[in-house]
């Protein structure tokens, strides 16, 4: 007989959250112990066992009060006249063979998962899901999926039918329980129910707000041991990160800061130079600094690759202005490039620091405008709350404006995914006027969304149909032409700067693996008073834009970027951060260094008659430093303007 926490009198729908917590808190334990004797190397039986599965045991607690929540609602809904007919008796078996067949269906994946990277679920996790496809390819090659499945349903079966065994005695009528029309059945009420469901939503809010996970000991292997796999899962998705120091590579913080230190190249730092642990340094004025208006149109989807002849617009604003023929994104998403050309910085594992907690008030692209009186606007056409971009820029100190904000005559053609290039266009012009007449300098950053599924845009601009890439990209240039045609017209013309910066190349979206030519995207700076021509072929990253755009201004200012300016890196120096969400790339012109989670660092040669040398272990430090700088930075609140500040020489 199945051990029941509540007696046969209790309501049916609470006797069935009884049966799922214990079945849960059993599986659990059977996932601990199966760890220890499928893995006995890292668990081996020591005094930590007993920690870790004390804390452990709590951690699944914790867990449960989330799990139960869907359970809850599913049996505290429905009467106890309705679970004693056929198909109510059929309902509340299928929910207890269903939560049983994820149950044990998890515990498999957590055991062949720490196979993988010895720890419970992470960031990695999330990130399979996220690449589905590979995902379901790598686990189809390597495990015999057949077998385990059969497995899962005969195992939730049997489990769901000892548990139905023991709830369905809970139908039967109770000796001194009055007929009724429950027939001497226990029942509760709908208010008692709706009571039930509103304790488990409160036990679930104190968790979330008051609970931390107990670690086992300050042996890793344990610390991961005592975790609930479950809990860890949906943790890592709201914190969107991986922790670097725990599944990376690392090396000594202060060689690391001294090895970053060393790979920026900015005229002017002697000013006072970055020292000790951080990257913090003053940049000399140059006199006298440029004050333009600055207007960064960041490009949806806009590669290297796609460009070229169907980007005339945009060639021509290239061969007038600053160009980069060899830069390259850090990631495949849009806020990763948000991410690169705001902050300056490598990407971290997980996700980027956009989609974050506590990402406000960082040293940002638009500290030195801020300092110096600049309105600041972020122009989205889209809806801002995806991927927290409105959140993000509006802690960052601008004003937030996307397509709920755009004004009527600035509304001429949308789709789902947000108003055309044209409209935001419109948009734009109609803030740099407001600025200009309010006399005061602007910095804008635009976000196109054009050049994205459905492929769709104003009729009639160009001559293909729509719905390819091909002519979606053939209508983001010819939007750029109508732009910047438009903007000639303006009295703020002259004093502006315009910098076009592609977010990512569409063609890498949805690899695992880092294919080191992939990352090429389109960027250039256009201002005739501010860029004479001129062409960068060095291999340079996004994370440079903002010191070589500040550097093009001959600007002053502190900083703790971590980009260059890509005009003074020596086209035999040139290096790019590129990476998925949880591998790390670190290129040069002839190889590649990929960092892992489990630890290891990778190193291929993109050209192939190169032999090995000595240097290999030098890039393979290089290549650490950064990535583990970035993060100690970021997890430490050093990117915060406030600590910024409070490094500065007095």
């Amino acid at each position: 007989m199945v051990f029941l926490p509540f007696p046969k009198s209790a309501p049916f729908g609470l006797r069935c959250l009884g049966i799922l917590a214990v079945f849960f808190l059993l599986i659990n334990l059977a996932v601990r112990i199966s760890l220890q004797i499928g893995f006995p190397a890292s668990l081996p039986l020591a005094p930590g066992m007993v920690s870790g599965l004390a804390k452990g045991f709590l951690n699944d607690c914790a867990a449960l009060v989330f799990v139960l929540l869907l359970p809850a609602a599913l049996t505290l809904t429905p009467t106890e006249r309705f679970f004693r007919r056929t198909p109510g008796k059929i309902y509340a078996f299928l929910l207890l063979y269903s939560f049983a067949a994820v149950f044990i269906f998890t515990a498999f994946a957590e055991y062949f998962f720490w196979d993988e990277f010895s720890a419970r679920f992470n960031f990695i996790a999330v990130d399979y899901l996220i690449y589905t496809t590979e995902l379901v390819r790598n686990i189809m090659e390597s495990y015999p999926m057949a077998g385990l499945l059969s497995a899962v349903f005969v195992l939730a079966g049997a489990s769901a039918a000892l548990m139905w065994r023991s709830l369905r005695k809970s139908l039967l009528p109770l000796p001194g329980l009055p007929a009724g029309p429950y027939g001497g059945v226990p029942y509760s009420s709908a208010t008692r129910r709706l009571g039930l469901f509103g304790l488990c939503c409160a036990a679930a809010a104190l968790c979330f707000f008051f609970f931390t996970p107990l670690a086992g000991d300050q042996n890793r292997f344990w610390n991961e041991y005592a975790k609930n796999g479950v809990y860890e899962f949906f943790s890592a998705y709201l914190r969107n990160q991986l922790d670097y120091r725990a599944f990376y590579k690392t090396m000594d913080r202060r060689e690391a800061f001294a090895l970053a230190q060393n790979e920026i190249r900015e005229d002017g730092s002697a000013g006072w130079p970055a020292q000790g642990e951080g990257l913090l340094r003053l940049l000399a004025p140059r006199s006298p600094e440029k004050r333009p208006n600055v207007v960064i149109v960041i490009m949806e989807s806009m590669g290297s690759k796609g460009a070229g002849e169907n980007t005339p617009n945009l060639n021509s604003l290239a061969g007038k202005g600053l160009s980069f023929s060899n830069m390259m994104s850090t990631g495949t998403r849009t806020v990763r490039g948000l991410e690169a050309i705001m902050l300056s910085v490598p990407p971290t594992p997980g996700n980027s620091i956009v989609r974050r907690p506590d990402n406000d008030k960082l040293f940002n692209l638009g500290t030195p405008f801020q300092a110096r009186g600049y309105d600041r606007d972020f122009i989205y056409g889209g809806y801002g709350y995806f991927d927290n971009m409105n959140a993000f820029f509006a802690g960052n100190g601008y004003r937030v404006t996307d397509r709920l904000d755009f004004a009527d005559q600035s509304k001429t053609f949308a789709n789902a995914w947000g108003q055309c290039d044209e409209d935001l266009y419109a948009e734009s012009l109609r803030l740099a006027d407001r600025s200009f007449a309010a006399g005061k300098p602007f910095m804008q950053v635009l976000l196109t969304t054009s050049n994205h599924r459905p492929f769709t845009y104003p009729a009639g601009k160009i001559g293909l149909e729509q719905g390819s890439r091909k002519a979606a990209i053939q209508y983001a240039d010819f939007a750029v032409g109508e732009f910047i045609r438009q903007a000639q017209g303006k009295a703020w013309f002259d004093n502006t700067a315009f910098v076009f910066v592609g977010d990512h190349p569409a063609a890498i979206a949805g690899k695992t693996e880092i294919p080191a030519d992939a990352y090429g995207i389109v960027c250039l700076m256009y201002g005739p008073k501010f860029f004479r021509p001129e062409k960068v072929e060095t291999l340079c990253s996004q994370i440079d834009v903002a010191p070589t755009l500040l550097a093009g201004l001959d600007w002053g200012y502190a900083s703790q970027f971590f980009g260059s300016d890509a005009r003074k890196i020596p086209p035999q120096d040139g290096r790019a951060w590129i990476s998925t969400y949880q591998l790390l790339g670190f290129r040069t012109n002839d190889k590649l260094v990929v960092l892992k989670p489990d630890g290891s660092a990778e190193l291929s040669r993109l050209n192939l008659a190169q032999a090995q040398g000595e240097e290999d272990d030098a890039l393979i430090a290089r290549s650490v430093a950064f990535y583990q700088c970035a993060y100690d930075l970021f997890a430490g609140g050093q990117m915060k303007e406030s600590a910024v500040i409070a490094r500065l020489p007095k």
